[in-house]
């Protein structure tokens, strides 16, 4: 095996020569006055004594244009070269040289884990006042290449490529920590890229792109961030350790960020097949990952955990993004995994201050689950927060355990217009016991707001088992569609610990509409809505296939309303009121339209004007409340044919609303119940359009085919206002040809 790997190290080294200038080996591992090249220039690499020294290596390549190689002598072990004082930092490398670490004998090259190939020569600046470890400037430094160093304990940055100094690849080295794990932190970062683009900090590639053929690096212990990018453009990052101690699992954070980004097109995460190569991040003082720019990508990564599985407190955010177009996690290949931040697992824009428009974050696991193991749960302060921007895309998310008692505890939160929040799962997860809560601390889904729209028909969202609201919107022109509030996608009870949909000062264009509320403290409330026509076609206390899902207090409820339309929907189960139409404050509901629902098995009422049970009717209606206090009609007398075909129910009623409390014609709804079910209005029977006279008895005819031996009808009055009534007082009726109010043919 080892005479395979010489070999294969024989070739490497033999293609890098034949495609470079000249070749330098390191034999020693000193500096001082000596220690420089003494006739830089002359294609040798020899200090005074005869040595190559790191220092005169680099002034001999530096003497020419030609890309160059810097080998290492076999016989280094563990080999530390600490830099005099009395010389200074080394020199700025201006020209393009591969220093390949990995030529030492006793590398282990054959490693698949960075913690098994710790950097045989480390590079030590703790005798210097100041100075960078390795700095490579200008456009001839392009095209250079650090691997298997360690560089260690420079009061500056530990290596630096600036003015145009493009495409260097940094991997298999050690950044601030010692090859041992110990303490080794530059003062600022670990690796500090200035207006030069196109660099690779980590695994590189097979040249044929199916594999990775080198490890990344460890980044850890340094003052500032582990890796700054600053008007830096098309890097990759990928397969390192940030953060985190060569063993995986150690937290040795840096004193900023992780991987702070100021640039466009960089990407951070990598992955070919099944080979990840994704960076580990965490424990960093400022947070994982800062995004400043455009047309960034984030993905595979896992921040606040070890390579090694285990969980570390992590500060600040665990990505955060300022720009247009970035990629945090992707459809087709893996989203990334955050836990244990104390700020939020995502964050976009900076409230009053910067903007974050137009980015996706797909695909991302935000929070790790207990549901077998409780000790295993670990969250992050907030899940994705969207403090300050517009039109971002949040998609196939699961996002459980945020909070902490500094945090609030947000699921998903976003501020701005134009966001599209579907196909994510906040806060719980499957098992194969059924769902199980993983709460978010308060709310699931928070948006406000206009022009979101959370949920759609292709991808619901499934909030549940959170410890407050699951969904919250406030803002105009909302769509809130097709998602399961308080139901799994496999049709089982997982409530929000408050109402499952909260709406708030909507002034116009919401609509809610097919979605599954049930098992919550409540259904949906809406408070202070106007001109809100689309409320329809939703399930309310109901599941699939109208398993009952009941909302332990009201399914509907509208306070301080004004001009808003309930209709086609289902609303049963629930244990108070069906629909509750009240006040807020001072502010009366009025123009409340509820049609052509059906409603049963509510613990209540199926309409309740005022949510304060029964309201009577008054002669001439002249009392005023909530809808006006529309009276609700009265049925006298209903006949059944049973011979006409199909078969019929005329029904007589009327209804006592003076033309100054209702504006007609008034429409009438009628519905119709199974007598053992003696429910509140179960199924559509249909609407007498034109009721234009106060108190006038009047007749309506509907086909009623349904093989019934008996029934029980109720009724309400809808005025041109928008007013309905509750519902009226249920008539029953059976074989006999007529029945009349009095009980008497």
């Amino acid at each position: 095996m080892k005479r395979s790997i010489a070999m294969g190290l024989t070739l490497i080294l033999s293609l890098i020569c034949q495609s470079h200038g000249a070749t330098f080996t390191v034999d020693i591992a000193s500096d001082d006055a000596d220690a420089h090249d003494s006739n830089p220039g002359d294609g040798i690499c020899a200090d005074d004594l005869g040595f190559c020294t790191l220092r005169a290596a680099i002034q001999e390549a530096n003497s020419t244009a030609a890309p160059d190689v810097i080998l290492f002598a076999d016989g280094f072990v563990n080999a530390r070269l600490v830099l005099a004082a009395s010389e200074g930092e080394l020199p700025v490398i201006n020209t393009e040289i591969a220093f390949l670490g990995y030529s030492i004998d006793a590398y282990n090259g054959s490693a698949t884990l960075l913690r098994n190939a710790p950097p045989q020569f480390t590079i030590d600046g703790s005798n210097l006042d100041s100075g960078n470890g390795l700095t490579f400037s200008g456009a001839g430094a392009s095209g250079s290449t650090v691997s298997a160093l360690a560089v260690v304990n420079f009061p500056s940055d530990g290596i630096v490529m600036a003015l145009g100094a493009d495409g260097i690849a940094i991997n298999r080295s050690y950044i601030g920590i010692n090859p041992d794990g110990s303490s080794g932190g530059n003062g600022s970062h670990g690796i500090n890229a200035i207006l030069t683009d196109g660099h690779h900090i980590g695994k590189s590639r097979h040249s044929n792109g199916t594999h990775f053929v080198s490890l990344g690096n460890v980044i850890s212990l340094n003052g500032g961030s582990g890796i700054r990018f600053f008007d830096s453009n098309d890097n990759l990052i990928n397969g390192n350790l940030i953060g985190i101690s060569q063993t995986g699992s150690g937290d040795r954070g840096n004193g900023g960020f992780g991987i702070d980004m100021y640039g466009d097109n960089n990407q951070a995460g990598d992955f070919i097949g099944t080979n990840e190569a994704g960076n580990f991040i965490a424990a960093n003082d400022s947070g994982g990952i800062t995004i400043d720019g455009d047309n960034n990508r984030i993905y595979n990564n896992s921040l606040g955990k070890g390579e090694t599985g285990s969980f570390i407190d992590s500060e600040g955010d665990g990505i955060f993004v300022i720009g247009e177009l970035n990629f945090i996690g992707n459809n087709d290949l893996a989203g990334n995994e955050i836990y244990e931040h104390f700020g939020a697992a995502i964050g976009l824009g900076e409230s009053g201050v910067s903007e974050a428009n137009n980015n996706f974050i797909i695909n991302n696991t935000i929070g790790s689950s207990g549901a077998f193991l409780p000790l295993n749960r670990s969250g992050n302060g907030e899940g994705i927060m969207v403090n300050n921007g517009n039109t971002n895309v949040i998609q196939f998310n699961t996002v459980i355990n945020s909070g902490t008692p500094q945090t609030t505890g947000y699921g998903i939160y976003v501020r701005g217009g134009g966001h599209s929040i579907s196909g994510n799962q906040v806060g719980f997860v499957n098992s194969l016991f059924g769902p199980v809560s993983e709460a978010n601390l308060f709310r699931g889904v928070v948006a406000i707001g206009d022009n979101n729209t959370i949920g759609t028909s292709t991808n619901p969202n499934y909030i549940g088992g959170n410890n407050n609201l699951g969904v919250y919107v406030e803002g105009s022109d909302i769509n809130v569609s097709y998602n399961f509030i308080g139901i799994s996608e496999s049709n089982q009870a997982i409530g929000n610990n408050g109402i499952g949909l909260y709406v708030l000062h909507n002034s116009g264009g919401l609509v809610v509409e097919h979605n599954l509320i049930g098992n919550n403290i409540a259904g949906i409330t809406f408070d202070y809505p106007t001109n809100t026509p689309n409320i329809r076609f939703n399930r309310v206390g109901v599941g699939l296939n109208g398993v009952a899902m009941g909302n332990q207090n009201w399914g509907v409820m509208v306070r301080g309303g004004q001009t808003s339309d309930i209709s086609y929907n289902t609303i049963a189960n629930n244990g108070w009121d069906g629909i509750a139409i009240t006040s807020a404050g001072n502010f009366e509901s009025e123009g409340i339209a509820v049609f052509q629902n059906s409603m049963y098995d509510n613990g209540v009422l199926a309409i309740d004007l005022g949510d304060d049970g029964v309201t009577d009717n008054d002669n001439g209606d002249f009392d005023e409340g909530n809808n006006r206090l529309q009276n609700k009609p009265v049925i006298e007398s209903i006949q059944y044919n049973q011979q006409s075909n199909p078969k019929t129910v005329t029904i007589g009623y009327r209804v006592d609303t003076n033309s100054n409390a209702a504006t007609y014609p008034l429409f009438i709804d009628f519905y119709w119940s199974d007598i053992d079910l003696n429910s509140q209005g179960r199924y559509f029977l249909g609407t007498d359009f034109n009721y234009t006279t106060a108190n006038a008895l009047k007749t309506v005819t509907f086909d009623f085919d349904n093989d019934s031996q008996g029934a029980m009808v109720t009724a309400t009055a809808l005025d041109q206002g928008r007013n309905v009534s509750e519902m009226s007082d249920q008539f029953q009726f059976g074989v006999l040809d007529i029945i009349f109010k009095s009980g008497f043919e």
